[in-house]
């Protein structure tokens, strides 16, 4: 499999990912963030936000009370 490209995935702090959730290569899961359960990540997913469906998009941000 050397011509298929590879990328890292990194994941932050006190990030939550729900059951069968799919990252994709190179993406960032932000520190706090919240991935509901099934979605595909396709972009990086910025911190203390709430994300989700396919492909995954913010629904709300966690306010600074719930940090």
């Amino acid at each position: 499999w050397p011509h298929v490209a590879m990328k890292s995935v990194k994941i932050g702090d006190k990030a939550w990912l729900g059951f069968n959730v799919a990252v994709l290569k190179g993406v960032e899961i932000g520190e706090g963030a919240v991935v509901a359960a099934g979605s595909v990540i396709t972009k990086s997913v910025p911190a203390w936000t709430v994300v989700g469906g396919n492909p995954a998009k913010v629904i709300r941000e966690i306010p600074v009370e719930g940090r």
